[in-house]
């Protein structure tokens, strides 16, 4: 057997979690065609077939399951010597693995780059809130996460609370019906505004994303529920009430106990945590300054 690759273990441990080759590339950011064959070399090298392919997918078999449990096994020992190793580093400096939500990321940034001007010698990786990085695995070492209920094993604190508003152009906001502009419904955002509050505008564009439900509103698409963090610092939206900004999720900072004592954790946790504490009129719809509000007629 030849000798076998972390990488086709973490590309192994992407098609579990994906289920299919197209999600697990994009959660890799490699082709298809890359997952496709190294799954193929990765099942040569082992002598066992790992998945059942189908059209709708992929499927674990036995030896998969096997497979993966093992994996998983040699993934926690290796998470843990770099846990223990990174523990007992007391220098401003090194690597910081970062999992950050593109709702909140305009507030983490600058305090993320203020981090850096002051400690240059920190490296900060960022990874898609998308992709669900495990810290308990090793995947990041921090995470901003939207959340009403945190993993009990990671150490952190609860950063701040997310609010939702309705949005538009001051174009749409200023016409008289809205029903011709139409709704933009957004699958990650929970609030039903429209029901409530514009039962008779009648949806005409869904989004599967938020950054996608925020470049729908800014390019008159219609009016539709965003984040007051996104909404209200943007010059080109208006919030349209009724109704007012409702609490959806709160924002937790989060780290592997492990990394408690890690210097640049510490000042990462630290500088990061002030920044949302600044921002709290913000995410949860209260920085009057700069906001226009436009009155629906409902």
């Amino acid at each position: 057997m030849a000798d076998l690759h972390w990488d086709d273990l973490r590309m192994f441990q992407a098609l579990v979690r994906a289920g299919t080759v197209r999600r697990a590339a994009r959660a890799l950011d490699v082709h298809a065609s890359t997952v496709t064959r190294r799954l193929e070399r990765f099942e040569q090298e082992l002598g066992a077939r790992l998945f059942h392919r189908s059209p709708g997918g992929l499927t674990i078999t036995d030896a998969g399951r096997d497979t993966l449990r093992r994996v998983e096994a040699i993934d926690g020992q290796i998470a843990d010597l770099r846990r223990s190793v990174a523990g007992a580093d007391d220098r401003l400096a090194g690597r910081i693995v970062v999992s950050l939500p593109y709702v909140v990321a305009g507030v983490a940034l600058p305090a993320i780059a203020t981090l850096s001007g002051a400690h240059p010698g920190i490296d900060v990786e960022f990874v898609p809130a998308s992709a669900e990085p495990d810290i308990t695995r090793g995947e990041a070492d921090c995470a901003l996460t939207i959340t009403d209920d945190p993993p009990q094993h990671l150490i952190g604190r609860r950063v701040g609370e997310l609010a939702l508003a309705v949005y538009a152009t001051r174009e749409i906001a200023n016409a008289c019906d809205y029903s011709s502009a139409g709704w933009v419904e957004s699958a990650e955002l929970p609030c039903d505004f429209r029901l409530d509050a514009f039962p008779d505008v009648p949806v005409r564009h869904r989004c599967g994303d938020i950054s996608m439900q925020y470049d729908a509103l800014r390019h008159g698409l219609g009016l539709g529920p965003l984040p007051c963090v996104l909404g209200d610092s943007d010059p080109g939206l208006v919030r349209i009430e009724p109704p007012l900004p409702a609490i959806v999720r709160e924002v937790w900072l989060l780290a592997h106990p492990d990394l408690r004592s890690t210097a640049r954790i510490r000042e990462f946790m630290r500088v990061v945590g002030d920044a949302f504490g600044e921002a709290q009129a913000l995410l949860v719809g209260r920085a009057a300054k700069g906001i226009e509000r436009v009155e629906a007629d409902v």
